[in-house]
């Protein structure tokens, strides 16, 4: 091959490799009054996946409420670019997408709000709250004191997402109760569940929503309550070069999140069941 067509090739997979997702800016909006949102996602069940081939969950129908307040408030016409995503599942692809994106662009997912990622994105405030759970095979015998941590959870390694929340948690439980645990990467947070499923040696951390899908899909696989930590909280991340932050911070502080609209949509992805869970986590 000739070394010109070979560099050129290079660039092409280069460009194609690194490519940014962008979309427009608030400032821009404002002399135009018409602005295009790029939304990605990473698979969470519930709040950002497809259905039919088309966006479904929580996050989509938040957006959407968004365009609409955007629109009554400062007169821009929306239009929401759904940008397809190679690989739905990776949600360490995820971040680092939306971190090197442009503008205009949201992305939608389980994603925790913690003050080290408010480093490298601009956070939504929260628009759900979670628990994150310990979860293995549910033949593995409930942890109910944690003076038997070590011996019931000794001989099991556990299975998490890197750069999640979740493996922070498994590394706490490491440090604290099991210093010989072994801890293994997954490709994503359906994965993680499916490894426990598998192999009755295996655990995981897991938000609710996985949790909860888990079980409606009869999965055998059990919660160990003891573990459930509720300080967690899901936001909607952007690049920092987006400037529509400060009117979603709007939007979802003007009652939204109290509104009859936020109780009808969390009850349609999650059931009235969960509505009523969360509404009790402090």
């Amino acid at each position: 091959m000739r070394k010109s067509l070979l560099l050129a090739l290079l660039l092409a997979f280069s460009v194609g490799c690194w490519a940014q997702s962008q979309g427009d800016t608030y400032a821009a909006a404002k002399q135009s009054k018409k602005a295009t949102w790029t939304l990605t996602y990473s698979d969470s069940p519930g709040l950002a996946t497809l259905v039919n081939g088309k966006p479904d969950g929580i996050c989509y129908d938040l957006m959407e409420e968004f365009a609409k307040y955007v629109k009554s408030k400062t007169g821009i016409e929306v239009t929401l670019n759904y940008a397809k995503v190679d690989d739905p599942a990776n949600f360490t692809a995820f971040l680092t997408n939306v971190k090197a994106s442009k503008g205009g662009v949201f992305g939608l997912s389980n994603t925790t709000i913690t003050d080290e990622r408010k480093k490298s994105y601009n956070f939504s405030p929260a628009f759900l709250k979670n628990v994150s759970m310990i979860i293995t095979h549910n033949s593995v015998a409930e942890v109910t004191d944690l003076k038997n941590v070590a011996s019931t959870f000794g001989s099991l390694k556990a299975v998490v997402v890197k750069g999640s929340t979740n493996e922070a948690r498994i590394s706490e439980l490491k440090k604290k109760y099991l210093p010989n645990l072994t801890i293994d990467n997954s490709a994503s947070f359906s994965k993680s569940i499916d490894a426990v499923v598998a192999d009755k040696n295996v655990l995981t951390s897991a938000d609710f929503t996985y949790y909860l899908k888990a079980l409606q899909a009869r999965k055998p696989i059990k919660r160990h309550a003891i573990f459930d930590e509720t300080g967690e909280e899901f936001g909607i991340i952007m690049p920092l070069s987006n400037d529509w932050n400060g009117l979603l911070a709007e939007f979802m502080k003007s009652g939204f999140i109290e509104s009859s609209q936020y109780n009808k949509i969390i009850t349609d992805h999650l059931g009235q069941s969960v509505l009523t869970f969360i509404k009790k986590i402090k």
